[in-house]
Formats: C-alpha cells, sequence, structure tokens
C-alpha cells in the first residue's frame, strides 16, 4: 500500500467514477470529507485513462460480465477502495494580507519569492509496505495550500500488521474492543495529518514506512485525527489504548535496561568494578564509547523518540478534551513523563552530521519535537495556570530549519535544498538576540519564529507572576519588561521579512507564521492584563469563568491598555473580514491555540470600551484612542450587518452595548468550530460572558 498523492480532476476522471455507483452495493457510502482541513481532496481515477492500449487491462483484470474470456473468479471490485473523495471548499485568497506592525493601515507583506520545489504528483502505484513520501505532502508553487495531505489507503495486510503489533499488549487492549476498519483508519490519518499536523509538524511523513512506525505512534495519530472527522468517540477509545502501549513500552524499556546494567554491574571486567589503578588508562575517545556502549544513547534511540511522539499527540488531545475532565486530569499526568523523556532525550545539540536524508529528517524530526513540546507545555501554563516543567533556559538546541527544507519530497531535491541552506542558529543565540540592545534581527524559520514567541510568552508570564503583589495585579515593572518590548520589536521585524510568513491563516506556507502572530498579538495583552486564574479551565465551568471574568478588576486608560485593545482589535479583524459565521464552518488553518487567544482578546477590547464609554469619561480621548474606537465599531457593524439579528443601528446609538457585542462577535467566529470540546466550553464562556455584561449595564 502507497500513500499517494492523486491525479488532477477531468472530465474522462469524473465520468469513470459515475459508473462507480453501478457496482457498489446498497450499504458502501462515499467516505466523508475530513474537516478542517487547509487544502484540496482531488479525485482518484480509478483505470488507466491515457493513450496505452486498453485491451490487456481488460482481458485480464475485467470482471466476467463484460463479455472478456477469463476465469470465472467472482468480481473483486471494492467500492470503499476506489471511492472518490468530495472536494474541499475552494479556499482562494479572501483578503490581504496585512501588516503586523500596524494591521488597520499598513500595506501588504512583501512575502516574496519562495524557492521552486515543484513536486510531481503522477505516481501513484501501490506497496505492501508504504512510503510516506510525495503522497503525503503536495507542496506545490500553484497551490495556496502547501501543507496539505493526500488522502491515506492502508491496505488489509496495513491493517492485519498493525491488529499483530497490539495483541503484543495483551493487558492494555480489552478483551471485547474491536479496532477500528481499514477504511476508518485510513480517513483519521488523512484527518491528523490535513488537520494537526500542518500546525505541530514534528514527524517527517515522506521518510515514514507505516509498517516502520511504533504502534502506539500510530495509534495516537488516529486517534487525534478521528477528531477531524467528527468521530472522537473512536478517539477516546484509542486514547486509553494508545497511551497503555506508550507506557507499556516505556515499562519493558526499563526492564531491559536495568536488566542490562545489573548484567554489566556482576562482570568484573566492567570498568566501574576495578580499582582506579587496575583500570587501563583509557583516552577521552575511548572512555565515551565505552560508556556509548554501557549505556544507549537516547539521543540516538528512535524507539523513544516514537513514543515520547505519540505521547505528545495524545496529550495534546487529552488538553483539548475541554468537558472530559478525566482527559484533561491525564493529560496533566503525561505533562511530567514528557518532560522525563524529553530530558533524557537531550536538550543540546550533538555535532553528528547525518548520513543522508532520512538521517536528518529522523534528527530534524527529534529536535522539532522537543522544541514543540515545549511550547505546548507554555500553553498548559496559559489553558490552567501550570507552570512549565522545561524552562527556556534548559533548551541549548537549534531552531527548526526552514519549511522549505522539511517539505521536500525525494533524497536528490532535499539534497540540493540543504546544500543551499545554512544550518539554523542555536535558540539561545536567537533569543538572546532579540533581547540585547542592538539593532541585529536574527533571522529563523517560522518554526523557529514560533518557538521564540512562546519564549518570551513564558518570560513574560514568569515575570508577572514572580512579582504580583496585592493590588498590583495588572501592574509589571518597567525595568523587567523593557527587555521583552524590545525582543518583540525584534521579532515582529523578523516575521515580516521571513517569506513564509502571512496575516491569513489560508496561506499556502501552511499556519505556523499565523498562529505566532496569535502569540505575539497575545504577548502585548499581558504586559497590560492578567486574567489568570480567571481564566484557567482546569478546575471550573464555563458559568465560573464568565462570573469571574465579570468580577474582575477594571482596567485604567492609557498607554499599555491602548496596545493592548489595538492588538485585541486587529486579532478580530481577519475573521470578520472572512465572515464571521463563515470561519467557524469552513475549512481553514484556524486552532485551539486561537480559541485560547480569542478570550483575553474579547477580555482585553471590553476593558477598553468600558474605560471609553462616554459617561465614564474623565477627560476627553486623545486622537490614538479616537481611531481604535472608530476601528472598533466599522468592525462590529460588519458583524451586525452579517447577522440576521443584527442591529447597526445600536452600534451608535448605544455605545455601552459595544463591549457585550464584541465579546459575542467572538463567541460567534469560533460557535462553528466542533472539532475540540475546549473550543466549544470556550465558546460557552464568551456568550456567558456577554450575557452578564449586558445584565450589569
Amino acid at each position: 500500500m502507497r500513500m499517494g498523492s492523486v491525479p488532477p480532476y477531468d472530465a474522462t476522471t469524473a465520468a469513470i467514477n459515475t459508473t462507480q455507483d453501478i457496482f457498489s452495493d446498497a450499504d458502501s457510502m462515499p467516505v466523508p470529507p475530513v474537516l478542517h482541513n487547509a487544502g484540496e481532496i482531488e479525485p482518484l481515477s480509478l483505470y488507466n485513462t491515457g493513450a496505452e492500449d486498453t485491451s490487456a487491462i481488460l482481458a485480464s483484470d475485467a470482471p466476467p460480465f463484460l463479455g472478456i474470456e477469463g476465469d470465472p473468479e467472482p468480481f473483486a471490485f471494492n467500492y470503499l477502495d476506489n471511492v472518490c473523495l468530495p472536494p474541499f471548499y475552494d479556499q482562494a485568497t479572501m483578503y490581504p494580507n496585512l501588516s503586523l506592525a500596524d494591521p488597520f493601515t499598513s500595506p501588504t507583506v512583501d512575502i516574496g519569492p519562495f524557492p521552486p520545489d515543484q513536486i510531481d504528483r503522477t505516481g501513484h502505484a501501490a506497496e505492501s509496505s508504504p512510503r510516506v513520501v510525495s503522497q503525503l505532502i503536495a507542496h506545490n508553487e500553484s497551490d495556496r495550500n502547501g501543507h496539505a495531505a493526500s488522502f491515506v489507503r492502508v491496505s488489509q495486510e496495513d491493517w492485519q500488521w498493525l491488529s499483530g503489533q497490539m495483541s503484543q499488549f495483551p493487558t492494555v487492549i480489552p478483551a471485547d474492543y474491536q479496532m477500528p476498519s481499514r477504511h476508518a483508519i485510513s480517513r483519521y490519518l488523512h484527518g491528523f495529518l490535513a488537520g494537526f499536523h500542518p500546525h505541530f509538524p514534528i514527524i517527517h511523513p515522506q521518510t515514514l514506512s507505516f509498517r516502520d512506525m511504533a504502534p502506539e505512534l500510530i495509534l495516537a495519530l488516529v486517534a487525534v485525527g478521528s477528531h477531524y472527522c467528527l468521530e472522537s468517540h473512536q478517539g477516546l477509545k484509542l486514547f486509553s489504548i494508545a497511551r497503555g502501549i506508550a507506557l507499556e513500552q516505556l515499562r519493558r524499556r526499563d526492564i531491559e535496561m536495568d536488566s542490562r546494567t545489573n548484567a554489566l554491574s556482576l562482570d568484573p571486567s566492567w570498568p566501574l568494578l576495578q580499582s582506579p589503578k587496575s583500570l587501563p588508562s583509557l583516552n577521552h575517545r575511548e572512555r565515551n564509547e565505552n560508556e556509548t556502549h554501557a549505556f544507549p544513547d537516547y539521543q540516538g534511540n528512535h524507539a523513544d523518540l516514537e513514543t515520547m511522539q505519540a505521547l505528545f499527540f495524545l496529550m495534546a488531545m487529552a488538553t483539548w478534551g475541554g468537558e472530559h475532565r478525566s482527559l484533561v486530569r491525564q493529560a496533566i499526568a503525561t505533562q511530567s513523563i514528557l518532560a522525563m523523556l524529553v530530558r533524557q532525550h537531550g536538550l543540546s545539540e550533538h555535532s553528528i552530521t547525518p548520513r543522508g536524508w532520512e538521517d536528518w529528517a529522523r534528527q530534524e524530526s527529534a529536535r522539532r519535537t522537543k522544541l514543540i513540546i515545549f511550547c505546548f507545555f507554555n500553553l498548559h501554563t496559559m489553558v490552567f495556570n501550570l507552570p512549565s516543567p522545561i524552562l527556556v533556559g534548559d533548551v541549548q538546541l537549534r531552531i527548526p530549519c526552514s519549511e522549505w527544507e522539511w517539505k521536500m519530497q525525494d533524497s536528490a531535491s532535499w539534497m540540493a535544498a540543504h546544500q543551499q541552506s545554512t544550518q539554523p542558529p542555536l535558540f539561545q543565540d536567537c533569543f538572546t538576540a532579540l533581547l540585547q540592545e542592538t539593532n541585529n534581527t536574527p533571522t529563523y524559520s517560522s518554526l523557529g519564529g514560533h518557538i521564540l514567541i512562546h519564549a518570551m510568552l513564558q518570560r513574560i508570564i514568569s515575570i508577572r507572576n514572580s512579582t504580583r503583589l496585592e493590588g498590583m495585579e495588572n501592574e509589571m515593572f518597567p525595568g523587567l519588561t523593557e527587555p521583552l518590548r524590545r525582543a518583540l520589536k525584534k521579532w515582529q521585524s523578523g516575521w515580516e521579512q521571513n517569506p513564509e510568513s502571512s496575516y491569513s491563516p489560508l496561506d499556502k506556507h501552511g499556519p505556523i507564521a499565523f498562529n505566532s502572530r496569535a502569540l505575539y498579538q497575545l504577548a502585548h495583552i499581558r504586559f497590560a492584563v492578567d486574567i489568570g486564574s480567571s481564566r484557567s479551565l482546569l478546575e471550573q465551568s464555563p458559568t465560573q469563568i464568565a462570573k469571574r471574568l465579570l468580577g474582575g478588576p477594571r482596567l485604567q486608560r492609557g498607554p499599555r491598555l491602548l496596545v493592548a485593545a489595538r492588538h485585541s482589535a486587529a486579532a478580530l479583524c481577519s475573521p470578520v473580514q472572512m465572515g464571521v459565521h463563515f470561519v467557524g464552518r469552513a475549512p481553514s488553518s484556524w486552532s485551539v491555540m486561537h480559541a485560547v487567544c480569542s478570550l483575553e482578546y474579547a477580555y482585553t477590547l471590553n476593558q477598553f470600551l468600558q474605560a471609553t464609554t462616554p459617561e465614564l469619561l474623565e477627560y476627553p480621548l486623545d486622537e490614538e484612542e479616537k481611531a481604535l474606537l472608530a476601528t472598533v465599531k466599522e468592525t462590529l457593524l460588519e458583524v451586525e450587518t452579517s447577522t440576521p439579528r443584527g442591529n447597526p443601528k445600536s452600534i451608535e446609538s448605544e455605545p455601552r452595548l459595544l463591549g457585550p457585542k464584541v465579546v459575542r462577535a467572538w463567541g460567534i467566529v469560533l460557535d462553528g468550530m466542533r472539532t475540540w470540546n475546549a473550543v466549544c466550553v470556550i465558546t460557552k464562556v464568551l456568550f456567558l460572558y456577554a450575557d452578564l455584561l449586558e445584565q450589569n449595564l
């Protein structure tokens, strides 16, 4: 089975596919499209429509009722294996890219030329052990969505192999458990690659083989992908099995490691049991070789890496479980296990030259995995108010390579790109350069910028928590924050210079830069306000969170609130331009991260609107406040006119309603997103918060 790219759609293919319904049985239905994908699925041609002579094909493969003489075997046509997938929504550019510096007035960001990495999408032969190569990511310069993945088809042999792998863990698998069909697994893998993978690109599909992957990793991908197919009930079953297998794998490796260590400790020739005088003189290289032989290096242990990746995907799934409290508790428990595995695997670089494309991909995948886990721990801090077990100072890795190099489809094209690329800088060097009082702006990839903005957010949150005093919850000492403000300006400059950056969630380079922009805006908000414990999704219901937001202290007018409100308003511009009712229901690159940030966007902008209400003004509005207020009114006017029961006239006639309207607008934006329960929880909070604000006017 080869997971391949599919041929372009044409009229001949459409005609052939139309005839497939004749061969299907009554119970067979077309495979539904995966939701929240940024790409487009093209139909799969059943027969060869080229210019070759088809007589040989008909004579050998055609069913008996076509009148061709041959063996009277049953017709082997499988509808589910050959059905076309419905195409996704054509995601053309729906609005211009806006500058991050001034989202209201600046021209579009100059994306500049992108390296030519056109992909040949014609080959789709089947193999028993698939290579996920050019068939998973069709990164074509002409496509707007280069991170989209083709449909993944799992053969019966692959399904049986996976079933056999799972049977090796009888204590984990329930006796009555029935594994999803190969069609469901194919659907879920596609859901993962199309929906989740673009936001957290840590596995390298081009160099992965289905039967070479650890079973816990496959099951974790399938569990996450089921949510993007709106079949989360399967994901919940797979979650416990995948997590159980991952933990059992770790337990077995620990036992093996202990037995090897004990065996070595009983060997009289083992160096540690010999007296110093009897030890031969070893140079540094020989000593390192002996230590490596005695204790396997976690840095090169690919099995541990795949288990780490599986646990990360499961932790992410459990984190976004929202209303499933048991899942959220398991996400918190998995955090400590992952932190230990990351440290064992290594948070520093080793100067090992890769032997080729696949070796390089493994090293880069390991680096990305550990850095993304560091970022996700920061998301736990934002969502649950839990301190991260990995701090900025612990990370001594290089930042990830460019997405251009990462998405190369074969060894030859990768080698050409790799020779043109420079070695990514160390994370600590980039972070230090951002903090320094110089005009030098470090260069980094989109994912590198994403990791750096996470690092700055961690520092901002740490400073705020360490200096929090009663009655000064929203105060930060200028001497501590000035380097971070300077770092944010430099980061913004680097973001705009990156050719992979975009203000659009539909950009062909993927959603990483768009997600980073959301965190950049959140960082500016955190300088002015911290809703902290009020927002925690760990122990509170939506009603409790809404009430705590309502009871929070009012923010005073001033430059800090103005800057935070500007970024909050800018964040609302994108979904309003697309259409607030459309965003949540259309395939896009919006992630749960945007939902988490939206709660703080809504709270901050409401605080600004309350502070600038005419009845409460202590002194007249300045020009910047007037300009921002006009922008907010224009944005809300667009929301009101696009809502069936909207009241555009209330924008000017009832200024006290502007705050509740902003909060409700964010609720409308998120209301159509059904992939993860955490988004549903945040949506409920926003609507409840808007209702409470209106009731207390």
